[in-house]
């Protein structure tokens, strides 16, 4: 390799570098509110399962769906009266201007709920604030792989620009722990297309979250021509079903007010600064059409006696 192609090599990886620092900035911003903030009290009651419960996290397999409202209190309304199971308020993403709830199914998968924080702007939270949306609506989802970090070199055959992140914190009792995710760019399908998520040894939420009932049945269709059909087959996912036909996205679940379905045929999915910003607004909640303006024509000019500008006479004030 040549050294200008050595530079730009490391440059290229000094960019890539820049990014993830600035996307863990911003999702380091995640504040507990479980853990003394004043917005407490919209969590569940401590029936909701603070105690951790044992799961087995089967691998490459659906991890959670994601939600999404304009205003988080009335989504967690919403959703506690359509199911009769109070959501988990699990905090505050200050860089991404979100606020965020919980709930799990039976098992290793969960709901997760984001709407605007009121209190701190971001690129997603003002997307959803500008969405028009009026309840929840299907936002992401999200594929729990071990492999999300080798699978970032393997998307762009499909024609996939892969954005991973890897998050460093610590669990309660000090002891690190690690996550990491992988977003897919390069695609007009918005929140249809999954992105990978591993938890690595981190804890999973489903431990902690109130649980609503059995998931009945994921099912996802996208056009034959997309490339989510290789994608997936690629990485034999399972845990939901994925078929050819017009874009779709649909969640069904058990809940003890009976059997509760959210569906859209448009996901926007998160999008972050310096990425592709395609997908428009949510399926469902289009906002109003702006009336198209068109320029009048020129008027007809009047032919004018031509004199200095020292002939034209003073006005007085």
């Amino acid at each position: 390799m040549s050294d200008s192609e050595d530079d730009k090599s490391n440059s290229n990886k000094e960019e890539e570098t820049e990014e993830d620092a600035e996307m863990k900035k911003m999702l380091e911003g995640f504040v507990d509110e479980n853990g003394g903030s004043d917005d407490s009290s919209s969590s569940s009651d401590s029936e909701s399962g603070d105690e951790a419960r044992d799961i087995e996290l089967d691998d490459n397999v659906l991890d959670h769906i994601v939600l999404a409202a304009a205003d988080f209190e009335q989504a967690l309304e919403e959703f506690t009266e359509k199911t009769g199971v109070a959501p988990k308020v699990a905090g505050a993403i200050k860089g991404l201007g979100i606020k965020t709830a919980r709930v799990s199914f039976e098992g290793s998968s969960y709901l997760e709920i984001i709407a605007p924080d009121p209190k701190a702007g971001g690129p997603i939270g003002n997307l959803l604030k500008a969405s028009g949306l009026t309840g929840l609506k299907p936002f992401h989802w999200a594929i729990r792989n071990s492999k999300a970090e080798p699978l970032k070199d393997e998307v762009s055959k499909f024609g996939y620009t892969p954005d991973h992140i890897s998050m460093f914190g610590a669990k309660e009792d000090g002891t690190p722990r690690k996550w990491e995710m992988l977003y897919l760019y390069g695609h007009r399908m918005g929140g249809i297309t999954p992105f990978y998520i591993n938890w690595a040894n981190s804890d999973h939420p489903c431990e902690t979250m109130p649980i609503v009932g059995d998931l009945i049945g994921v099912k996802v269709t996208a056009p034959e021509s997309d490339p989510v059909h290789k994608l997936v087959a690629h990485t034999e996912s399972g845990g939901f079903s994925l078929e050819e036909g017009d874009a779709h996205f649909e969640v069904k679940f058990d809940s003890p007010e009976g059997e509760i379905t959210f569906s859209a045929d448009k996901m926007v999915g998160f999008r972050f600064p310096g990425f592709e910003d395609e997908c428009g607004p949510i399926e469902g909640e289009e906002p109003e059409e702006m009336p198209e303006f068109v320029m009048p024509a020129m008027p007809e000019l009047l032919q004018l006696e031509t004199n200095d500008y020292d002939d034209i006479p003073a006005t007085e004030e």
